[in-house]
């Protein structure tokens, strides 16, 4: 295969996750919004016993702090291991939906091409990948940013086809937003 082809390959990839992380943005927004406008949980006179813990990715308040973000982050990494697109587009809501504005398909659709280019050792990998907090930046903002070599894997990983993110806080948790 040629390096333009090579090339040409990559950069599909990387296009492909932008648009991907862009399509979930406004499925995110919309469970964020809907969310919201149901109101504050009604306190009840009885006691309930402790629910398990749920998988909804955005069901309680998280630290607002860069651990937290990564926390969220890894969430994301183990959802796309498992092809579970609802929870990588709740969290990746903000950033799908620039990529939708930009012409890319929506974010399930998108993420599930996405994860069709990993290797089965890549997506095996993701399910024990850890982030290396010392290549992880805070801006001034509060957002944060963790580039694809901060991900500590068995696999490799590079720009062109997992992309670093920033994550920003929002609605008491963290959203990739680029």
């Amino acid at each position: 295969m040629s390096k333009p082809a090579i090339r040409l390959g990559a950069s599909m990839l990387a296009l492909t996750a932008f648009l991907a992380a862009s399509a979930c943005q406004e499925e995110a927004k919309t469970d964020v919004t809907s969310s919201l406008k149901a109101g504050p949980p009604v306190a009840s006179s009885t006691p309930s016993a402790p629910s398990p813990s749920s998988p909804s990715p955005a069901s309680t308040a998280v630290p607002k702090t860069t651990e937290g973000a990564i926390a969220r982050y890894v969430t994301v990494l183990r959802a796309l291991s498992r092809g579970d697109l609802k929870t990588v587009c709740a969290i990746a809501g903000p950033a799908a939906k620039k990529a939708e504005a930009a012409g890319f398909g929506k974010c399930r659709t998108t993420f599930a091409i996405m994860r069709s280019m990993f290797s089965d050792a890549q997506l095996s990998a993701l399910r024990t990948a850890t982030i290396n907090k010392t290549r992880v930046t805070r801006r001034a903002n509060g957002d944060v940013d963790i580039p694809t070599r901060a991900v500590v894997s068995n696999a490799r990983f590079t720009e062109h086809d997992l992309g670093g993110v920033t994550l920003s806080y929002r609605h008491g948790n963290w959203f990739m937003i680029d």
